[in-house]
């Protein structure tokens, strides 16, 4: 059942901003999060440590919102202090290089009840620049009911959610949980035991920007350094290391989940494993795959996953050709999927040009 209006008004939203040498970005974030229709309860801003001129800009905004500036302790401290800085009965936490949709808050709110763990929604996923790629993170299936996310996730361990910027959660679930020593950043921890917690409430409308760029953590090795591709084993061992944190929740709650390896049912990993095995990468839990497996494992998921056909069909052509390809041919592919829109930037200007030119 909808919340009344009464108690819409009386929910307290906070968003908070983790920011480390953002600059760029970090303003249009904020901006973001103050023209919301129904306007935040309050907006914290932690700045862990910036060295560029973060610091001056989140400055800038005066009271509009709560800034804290500390120094650098890893996105992890900043995202603990931010929770602890919050007062909101739900917490929205914007990345700095994202942005928020004008109504996010709003419909957050207005789905939002009693027993939720979180609302989640899409996000639009576009370039350093602000160009719209053409693709959103997630596709959510039409119907994603909390009783399809529950059934989803007991029999698979795993189900369908977007980075950080695209959720809001209780505080409720985060006050039992946290702190929650997760091997990289919060999101991925707290998505994959949000069901554990309550109600997962999916918003079908596009209510964010993701920003997809080369300072992006995923695409960085485990010295920092930006990668023309996702460093693979790293974040393999990653989300093996968050299903362990599932496996220690579903003890607590004494709850459990059916499937033994959660992360076959996750088809990004599944083609991770895969391109680790094209490349000569080790990573945890190789000795268990063969190629030939990952291959019958991702078409599989293409098939009884995806929204789309064309998604299917998209994912059982790459999943065949990584497999079909020697490692020289197989890195090219690898190259060409994680920088497309970089390498197709050239080809869309030169259309451009052609458009421009006089008959």
């Amino acid at each position: 059942m909808s919340p009344s209006n009464c108690e819409r008004h009386a929910l307290k939203i906070s968003i908070v901003i983790t920011v480390y040498n953002y600059e760029r970005y970090v303003g249009l974030a904020i901006d973001s999060a103050l023209n919301q229709t129904r306007p935040a309860d309050e907006i914290v801003v932690v700045d862990d440590g910036s060295i560029d001129g973060s610091r001056q800009i989140i400055a800038g905004y005066g009271d509009r919102v709560r800034a804290i500036f500390q120094a650098n302790q890893g996105n992890i401290a900043a995202f603990e202090v931010g929770y602890r800085a919050a007062t909101g009965d739900v917490l929205l936490f914007l990345d700095a290089d994202d942005i928020l949709m004008p109504t996010a808050v709003e419909n957050v709110a207005a789905h939002w009840r009693e027993g939720v763990s979180k609302v989640q929604f899409n996000l639009d996923i576009i370039d350093g620049a602000g160009r719209r790629l053409g693709r959103s993170f997630c596709a959510f299936p039409k119907s994603y009911a909390p009783d399809d996310v529950h059934a989803e996730f007991t029999r698979s361990g795993t189900y369908i959610w977007p980075v950080m910027s695209g959720n809001a959660y209780s505080r409720e679930f985060l006050r039992q949980v946290i702190p929650l020593n997760p091997p990289v950043g919060y999101d991925g921890a707290l998505n994959t035991i949000a069901p554990l917690y309550g109600d997962v409430v999916t918003v079908q409308e596009t209510l964010g920007q993701y920003r997809l760029h080369g300072r992006n953590i995923s695409r960085n090795d485990a010295k920092g350094r930006a990668q023309r591709f996702p460093d693979f084993p790293r974040q393999i061992g990653f989300r093996v290391a968050e299903f362990d944190i599932l496996k220690a929740h579903c003890d607590r709650k004494s709850m459990h989940v059916q499937a033994a390896r959660p992360i076959d049912n996750e088809i990004v990993f599944v083609n991770y494993r895969l391109a680790s095995r094209k490349l000569g990468l080790r990573y945890v839990g190789q000795d268990a795959d063969t190629p030939s497996s990952l291959l019958r494992r991702g078409i599989w998921l293409a098939l009884t996953t995806t929204t789309h056909w064309r998604a299917a069909a998209s994912h059982i052509v790459w999943f065949t050709g990584l497999f079909l390809s020697p490692s020289w041919l197989a890195y090219q592919l690898i190259m060409l999927r994680f920088n497309r829109a970089e390498l197709l930037r050239p080809l869309v200007r030169f259309g451009s040009v052609i458009r421009r030119k006089p008959a």
